[in-house]
C-alpha cells in the first residue's frame, strides 16, 4: 500500500554508490529483521545521509548452516549489529545475501 494514487515513488532516494560484486563477502549493518529474513546494508551511503546505502536480504534459510526458526531470536542470541554475508544473487534488482555461504567457506578452509 502507498496511499492508493499509483505511480512510481520517485521521491525516495536511490543508492548511487559502487555496485556490489557477485560472490564477494561483505560485513554490513543489520537494518531490519523480518520473519522471512534479515536486511543488511552491505555498502553504506554517503556520510550526509543524502542517499541510502545498498541493502540486501539474508533469507531465513541463508542465516545459518542449521535451520533457523526465528530470525529475531537467533540474532538476539548472537548479540550482533553486523553480519558478514556473501552476495549470492540478484532477483529483479533485489540483492540476495547469504551468511550460510560464509560459514560453509570457513568450514571448508579449516
Amino acid at each position: 500500500g502507498g496511499g492508493g494514487r499509483g505511480g512510481p515513488r520517485k521521491d525516495r532516494p536511490q543508492y548511487v554508490g559502487p555496485d556490489a560484486v557477485l560472490g564477494e563477502t561483505y560485513t554490513g549493518k543489520i537494518t531490519g529483521i523480518k520473519q522471512f529474513g534479515v536486511f543488511v546494508e552491505i555498502l553504506p551511503g554517503p556520510e550526509d545521509g543524502s542517499t541510502p546505502g545498498l541493502e540486501g536480504l539474508v533469507h531465513v534459510s541463508e542465516l545459518h548452516t542449521e535451520r533457523v526458526r526465528n530470525c529475531e531470536g537467533f540474532l538476539r542470541s548472537m548479540n550482533v549489529e553486523e553480519l558478514t554475508v556473501k552476495y549470492v544473487g540478484n532477483d529483479k534488482g533485489k540483492i540476495q545475501l547469504s551468511r550460510k555461504a560464509v560459514l560453509e567457506e570457513k568450514e571448508a578452509s579449516k
